[in-house]
């Protein structure tokens, strides 16, 4: 069989936690109950879990995932045997962990790893849930959803087993397929079946041995189709069973729990008050409070007050006293640090801080606890030696006198203070709870009534069992009970409550709580009693309730149900939790395994909570959204593709793909399965709580619920009230269809309908109203729109008044009247009596007639009126059917995607994906943009992404609330919209593929109700998207295609950034793909391509991802507008370009470089040969001027002449200078100098009026005064220019070795010959001399520095001799640049340290902060719409003073790795081949915010910059090519230097 078929996949976040959906609310991990096909072998898991771990996350480090799953099949399950997996470290794969699972059960897994302080960490424990497979006895699967139980009471069936079998006949009848038995063993002298004499027997009236029981099952399987359940009770025994004689230390009592000893006495004195309370004086029958008050005070007198209950609370300070005189003197051998105490000075204040200082120190565990008399003390010689090191001189004294004694005599009363207080609070407690109790005892008109207080019903109920054990002993043994309101993780009777001295136990005086310990060492009998009954048990039965399953010790019911799991491994488990937590529950279920946790209607208190519960456990909302994979997942190139996948076979029971492309199926949290009962059996009837009549519409709510379903035998029969399971000694009446039997029938075939239709759990839909009396609730099958509709006219009370449903719409579904009834009360409570049989109330169902059902075609509406005949207690069920929905539209949507998606193109899914308002408005001659989401706004693309950015939270969380889904409802303007769209571009390849696939999708979805509209276009626009990412994938350089969804989502922005326009191109000439420096700022017209963001992004959106030929023409057009030695800043598609760009040259060589390294045969681009914009003197011309593209250069002579350009000097002023080419340049800002210092080989630039390198913001406040003048001129010798000359002569010096680049030398500005290997010598020379400023000052004479201007050292300075000389010594994220291109210049010890200073300085959460944060001109906020006095910050000019730009963090990373690598042994593995995990780790922190801002952004990519710490940026573009860019080259990095050879496993 095909294993993907099994497998869940599960995504582990940064810290190693499992990423679940939202939309649930609190939930546990649970996998389906779902059987393997037939013909699987016995070594086949029954599902494969697959953990996915991102990629160098914190947790790969030294990672491992431990869990306790058998590695193999056949091995039992040992809770605490855990087998490791090691996690593969890698930077650029993902790691998925597979783990087998052969069982169904609770397993659990947790991660260890390094963490960045060095230790090993580990997570704490991740739980999740295989539920059981049940079968009929067909063999046939029983969903969960289908399991219908009914509740019987042992005792009441029948003196005989063969009794018995007309109960089990008329059960079978009604349709149920479980019975739910109440504990069968030989019950105690109470006779409540939970208060069980023997665990090991069972009732010997009925049965003879276990055997006898198992044929009663085995009969009730093969004969009725029944299932079987029993109660399982751990937490106590009869009081009177025997074995407690031989083994009292199974049991609470002063032995083995003397914090009880005070409870016990209590409890003693309290029935022996009640013995005598005719001596006393006391009423024995209370009539009224007053009563009441003279008890009360009797038992202040009588029992508290001869107790002497506070000698349990505080120490004995006169016995202490004693112990401290006489030890006083002795030598102490304690080490207490003096500093540690606090001094005494003779103050009330300084006893006190003395007081608490010794409870601290000088105490056992056991003083915060009650236990015996006076047992709470201090540890003597601690607290001697504190008390000596405390007193100041003056009070000093080794000797005891009387001093000395008075001081111990008030720290020790001082320490009782709190005790004595504590007590007082316990006494007024104890007070508190006896008033209420026999007040409900003996008085409430809700309580028993207990009457005349005698020996068999004293005044308070026996907190303890008392006997003598067969040693001869007396014991008094803890009864088990419940408390309000009780924190179920705290044993009630452990030495952490005090719930037995308080009298806060609802004590159950029959049960004695069993005492387990911590595990079997603490109290062997009892576990191996226990375990046996446990296998007796699970051997006969299919499943377990779990009796009291909140006050079970987690670690016993683990144990215990481990072991039931041995023998019988599809054990259902079902518990009735009263955590009052969500949390708490979901504890329980992933600990124990919990299958169902029993919920009840019957306790809803109104029509409304009925409503609230019922929508709790209907299903999903209808319409509501579909999980499918979108931009937070990675798509491999390489994944199994399959049309059918997708198409649900119920034959094999696979765990279905959400569409063709094969990513496993999501695990997430879901609330736990509801075991959802209409009454148990331990609780009140509808005649109690609500009426007889309400019986039916009751019932009928709950059975069309998406949970198994339950109901206590006699609901059905209308018994009359809640049965006595102590006193009750009558059997059940069983008559043919008596009460609701015959409509349950009816009601169970629906819901095996819908259970055999909605196997997974986003089938099974439903909506539900309240309105007064009506509760209506609508249940459909999401694959195929069939459902069933229930009106619902509840009878809470008699008194409920009429009330008139107004009619009921259905839009765009029709339905038919199912059948309709009423339930009328024929008898009354007096009928019910009898002494031998348990009867109820006569009652007869009648049929209703008289519905409207109407079907308009013309508005595809069914109308549904009522009767006026529809009394309270009435139902009316309806068969619906959603038009356009059948079993064939589920695979048709998730289908064919692929292959619509084939013949896209790169350039083609920009078009499907992306497009800006911009963009859309440019290329559609202003026709289009983007889609307005009325409400909400525009989405920031109108292609697919724009619409996943939106649904990607909303199909997360299940908004159906959101304007989006709203919009979708109410018309189909966006199905118009996005097939529409694509006529701009159908002339692309694949284009009108993927439109037509849409179209046909869309046009199905026109046919459906609208409801289910939002549902459909979320899961289309999904599959559609994911085939479109996997499509880009497989046309991308494999370094992307196998990577992690964030390189993948990086790569991506390579498609959102390039595309045609109508308004710019990357030529004058013709419309071709061009790169945007970011969205929506730099989208369209001249304002998009920029020469210097191109050649830094070129390297990582263009050669990381495959995409040569387009790199390849963004070299090629630069190259053509090469003038004054510099390629343009804008080129405006080189019909306008401007040269005021220092920088962009050099990252233009810098980029045919890479391009020469990277692409196949890339050296052949140097012989390419391009025609020049401009003649080569430099002349300025228009495009269409008969000089313009009249000279010819290979791309090898431009790079040539960019270094003998540079070499000679560059002198001009920009062509068209003044305010129409730039509105707030000063005048002699449009003058350009650059030249070569030839002392030095460094290339110096610029002035103060123009600012040439990329921090290029001009002032341009009249306010503040900064018109012209640059924020950031970096003047001089940039530390980045330098760099990329660097490396741009180490790169042409090594083409010339190689015969590719015929040029040697160039002539300076004086004339001489410098050769091309003299120049990169000079400044290898003299970079490190002009630049570094050494950590020490005594070094300063080997560098050039002024000492007197340096802010920070053991730096490199940004800038070498400017025009203002502190700016040379400003630490800013550019020296970076130089460190990658030319990592030759720096000493790698010196770049390290430079490095890490950078790293705890200046680099941000996102980007890099432009300037170091000590600097005096630092301005971090980046507000370009301020006009304000500021000179600094006015209209942005602080640009690049502060605002940390996420670009720079891409060559700060790449350093950071180089670096590091180089000189740090933590940073590489031993042979030096790879980094460590280490530095893995340490890059994947410094991305952390990277990868949530781009999962985060609308726009899904990096932004251009962020204010301080990261804050968003209002004004910055929201997603920058070279910020996306820079990041693509160092994954690149990694992948070419240390994990290439890997791509193939």
């Amino acid at each position: 069989m095909d294993l993907t078929a099994r497998t869940l996949l599960l995504r582990l976040n940064d810290q190693g936690e499992p990423v679940t959906a939202s939309s649930y609310g609190q939930g546990v991990l649970t996998l389906p109950s779902l059987p393997l096909p037939k013909n699987s072998g016995p070594n086949t898991p029954l599902y494969t879990l697959k953990l996915l771990i991102a990629a160098g996350c914190p947790v790969a480090r030294d990672g491992l995932v431990w869990t306790n799953v058998p590695e193999k099949a056949g091995v039992d399950f040992d809770r605490n045997q855990f087998h490791k997996i090691v996690i593969k470290t890698s930077f650029h794969r993902d790691d998925e962990i597979s783990i087998p699972i052969y069982k169904p059960g609770t397993f659990c897994f947790y991660l260890s790893f390094r963490n960045d302080q060095e230790q090993l960490e580990t997570t704490r424990k991740f739980y999740f849930v295989v539920l059981p497979c049940l079968f009929n006895n067909t063999g046939e699967l029983l969903p969960l959803n289908s399991i219908a139980l009914q509740s019987v009471v042992s005792k009441w069936l029948g003196p005989t087993v063969k009794d018995w079998d007309c109960v089990f006949k008329k059960i079978s009848k009604k349709k149920y397929n479980m019975i739910h038995f109440t504990p069968l063993q030989e019950r105690g002298e109470s006779n409540s079946p939970y208060s069980i004499y023997d665990q090991l027997k069972f009732d010997p009236e009925h049965f003879k041995s276990a055997d006898d029981v198992a044929k009663m099952v085995n009969h009730l399987y093969k004969d009725y189709n029944i299932l079987s359940m029993t109660d399982i009770v751990f937490n106590h025994t009869a009081n009177n069973s025997k074995w407690l004689l031989d083994h009292p230390d199974a049991g609470y009592n002063e032995i083995t729990a003397p914090h009880l000893t005070g409870a016990i006495e209590l409890d003693k004195s309290l029935l022996d008050f009640s013995k005598n309370l005719k001596n006393y004086g006391y009423p024995t029958l209370l009539n009224n409070e007053d009563d009441l008050i003279k008890i009360m005070d009797g038992i202040k007198i009588h029992v508290l007050g001869s107790l002497r209950l506070w000698e349990f609370y505080v120490m004995n300070v006169k016995f202490l006293i004693n112990d401290f005189e006489k030890n006083w003197e002795l030598k102490s051998t304690e080490k207490i640090l003096p500093e540690n105490i606090p001094e005494f000075d003779g103050s009330d204040d300084s006893i006190r801080k003395l007081a608490v200082f010794l409870v601290q120190n000088a105490t056992n565990e056991s003083f915060h606890y009650l236990g015996t008399r006076y047992a709470k003390t201090l540890i003597l010689e601690k607290a001697i030696a504190i008390l000596k090191a405390s007193l100041i001189e003056g009070e000093k004294s080794d000797k005891w006198n009387n001093k000395v004694e008075n001081l111990v005599q008030r720290i020790l009363d001082e320490i009782n203070l709190p005790l004595y207080k504590e007590y007082d609070d316990d006494v007024n407690e104890i007070l508190e709870q006896l008033f209420n109790r026999i007040k409900y005892l003996r008085i409430d008109d809700n309580g028993p009534k207990q009457g005349e207080i005698n020996d068999k019903l004293p005044l308070t109920e026996p907190y303890f069992t008392r006997f003598i054990g067969t040693d001869g002993e007396s014991y008094a043994l803890a009864n088990n009970g419940w408390i309000w309101d009780g924190n179920p993780l705290v044993d009630f009777a452990s030495n952490k409550s005090k719930a037995y001295i308080r009298r806060e136990v609802i004590v159950w005086g029959d049960c004695v709580k069993l005492r387990y310990g911590s595990g079997p060492q603490d109290s062997p009998y009892l576990w191996e009693r226990m375990s046996k009954y446990v296998e007796m048990s699970a051997k006969i039965f299919n499943g377990f309730r779990i009796d009291n399953c909140h006050s079970t010790p987690l670690h016993v019911g683990e144990y215990f149900l481990d072991l039931a799991r041995r023998v019988n491994p599809n054990l259902y488990v079902v518990a009735e939790l009263f955590t009052g937590s969500e949390m708490m529950d979901c504890l329980f279920v992933e600990r124990l395994g919990i299958s169902s946790l029993i919920r009840e209607a019957m306790q809803s208190w109104s029509e409304e909570e009925l409503s609230r519960l019922v929508h709790k456990h209907g299903g999903r909302p209808i319409g509501s959204f579909k999980f499918v994979p979108m931009d937070n997942f990675p798509y491999p190139a390489d994944i199994k593709i399959d049309e059918e996948y997708c198409k649900y076979n119920e034959d094999d029971h696979a765990v279905k793909c959400v569409s063709e492309i094969m990513i496993p199926k999501i695990l997430t949290a879901t609330p736990p399965h509801a075991l959802f009962m209409d009454c148990t059996h331990d609780n009140e009837m509808p005649y109690q709580k609500r009426t007889v009549e309400d019986t039916l519409p009751n019932a009928a709510l709950v059975a069309l619920c998406s949970s198994a379903i339950g109901s206590v035998y006699g609901y059905d029969e209308i018994f009359p009230n809640l049965l006595n399971l102590v006193t009750e000694s009558r059997t059940y009446e069983v008559k043919d269809c008596d009460g609701i039997s015959e409509i349950k029938t009816k009601l169970f075939e629906i819901r095996d309908d819908i259970a055999k239709k909605s196997l997974d759990i986003e089938d099974s839909e439903m909506h539900v109203h309240h309105e007064g009396q009506y509760i209506t609730f609508h249940r459909s099958d999401a694959k195929t729109g069939s459902g069933w509709y229930l009106i619902a006219r509840m009878k809470f009370n008699n008194n409920v008044g009429e009330q008139v449903l107004p009619p009921v719409v259905l839009s765009q579904s029709k339905c038919s009247l199912k059948f309709a009834y009423t339930l009328e009360k024929t008898g009354d409570y007096k009928d019910t009596e009898s002494t031998t049989t348990i009867k109820g109330i006569p009652t007869k169902l009648r049929e209703l007639t008289g519905f409207g059902v109407n079907y308009n075609e013309a508005s595809q509406t069914t109308t549904i009126t009522t009767p006026g005949d529809f009394p309270p207690g009435s139902i009316a069920i309806f068969r619906t059917q959603q038009n356009g929905v059948d079993d064939s539209l589920d695979h048709f949507i998730r289908s064919g995607a692929i292959k619509a998606t084939s013949n896209l193109t790169l350039e083609s899914l920009n078009y499907v994906l992306y497009r800006c308002e911009n963009e859309e408005r440019d290329y559609s001659h202003g026709q289009g943009g983007c889609y307005d989401i009325p409400g909400y706004g525009k989405l920031v693309y109108a292609g697919l992404q724009g619409w996943i950015s939106v649904f990607r939270d909303i199909v997360f969380s299940n908004d159906l609330a959101h304007p989006l889904a709203a919009n979708l409802r109410d018309g189909e303007w966006a199905l118009d919209y996005v097939v529409n769209r694509l006529s701009y571009y159908q002339d692309t390849p694949g284009v009108k593929d993927v439109q037509d696939w849409l179209r046909s999708r869309l046009d199905r979805v026109r046919k459906l109700p609208n409801f289910l509209r939002p549902s459909y276009f979320a899961l289309i626009i999904g599959i559609l998207y994911g085939c479109c990412r996997l499509r880009a994938m497989q046309l991308m350089s494999i370094n992307i295609g196998k990577s992690t969804v964030f390189i993948q989502s990086l790569a991506m922005t390579s498609i959102q950034m390039i595309s045609r326009l109508n308004s710019t191109s990357i030529y004058p000439d013709k419309q071709v793909p061009c790169m945007a420096a970011g969205l929506p700022h730099f989208s369209t017209d001249y304002m998009r391509c920029w020469g210097r963001d191109v050649f830094i992004s070129l390297r990582g959106l263009l050669l990381t991802t495959g995409r040569y030929d387009l790199a390849k023409h963004h070299i090629l057009a630069f190259a053509k507008t090469l003038k004054h030695g510099l390629i343009p800043n804008l080129l405006d598609a080189g019909r306008n370009p401007r040269y005021n760009a220092r920088d962009a040259a050099w990252f233009f060589v810098q980029a045919i470089q890479d391009y020469v390294h990277i692409v196949p045969n890339g050296e052949d681009i140097l012989k390419e040969k391009i025609t020049r914009r401009f003649p080569l003197n430099d002349e300025y011309v228009t495009c269409d001027d008969p000089k313009a593209f009249a000279h010819t250069s290979t791309i090898a002579e431009i790079i040539y002449e960019i270094l003998i350009r540079h070499a000679a000097g560059i002198k001009y002023r920009e062509a068209n200078a003044g305010p129409n080419l730039d509105r707030v340049m000063k005048d002699e800002g449009f003058n350009v100098e650059v030249h070569v210092d030839w002392n030095t080989g460094l290339i110096h630039g610029g002035s103060q009026s123009n600012c040439g390198t990329w921090m290029d913001k001009m002032g341009e406040s009249d306010k503040a005064g900064s018109t012209g003048v640059p924020g950031t001129p970096r003047d001089g010798a940039a530390v980045e220019i330098n760099g990329l000359l660097k490396s741009c002569l180490r790169f042409v010096n090594e083409l010339h070795a190689k015969g590719l680049f015929k040029f040697t030398d160039v002539t300076t500005q004086d004339g001489k010959k410098v050769t091309l290997k003299q120049w990169n010598q000079l400044v290898q020379d003299n970079f490190e001399k002009k630049f570094y400023v050494p950590e020490d000052p005594k070094d300063d004479a080997k560098y050039d520095v002024d000492p007197n201007i340096v802010n920070r050292r053991g730096i490199y300075k940004d800038l070498y001799r400017s025009g203002k000389p502190y700016e040379d010594y400003q630490l800013r994220p550019n020296f970076a640049i130089a460190m990658v291109v030319a990592p030759e210049l720096f000493t790698p010890e010196y770049a390290t340290k430079a490095i890490n200073i950078a790293d705890k300085a200046i680099r941000g959460p996102v980007g890099m902060c432009t300037l170091d944060p000590s600097d005096y001109n630092y301005r971090p906020y980046y507000n370009n719409g301020e006009d304000s006095d500021d000179f600094a910050t006015s209209k942005g000019r602080n640009y690049h003073q502060g605002p940390e730009w996420v670009w720079c963090t891409g060559y700060f990373l790449r350093a950071f790795l180089h670096f590091n690598f180089t000189t740090d042994p933590r940073a590489c593995n031993e042979p030096k081949t790879k980094p460590s995990s280490y530095m893995y780790q340490q890059l994947y922190y410094r991305l952390v915010k990277h990868r949530e801002w781009i999962t985060n952004s609308p726009w899904a990519g990096l932004t251009e910059l962020s204010n301080k710490n990261g804050e968003i940026c209002n004004d910055s573009s929201p997603t920058q090519a070279w910020s996306s860019g820079c990041l693509l080259d160092l994954f690149y990095d990694v992948w070419t230097d240390f994990e290439e050879d890997d791509a193939s496993d």
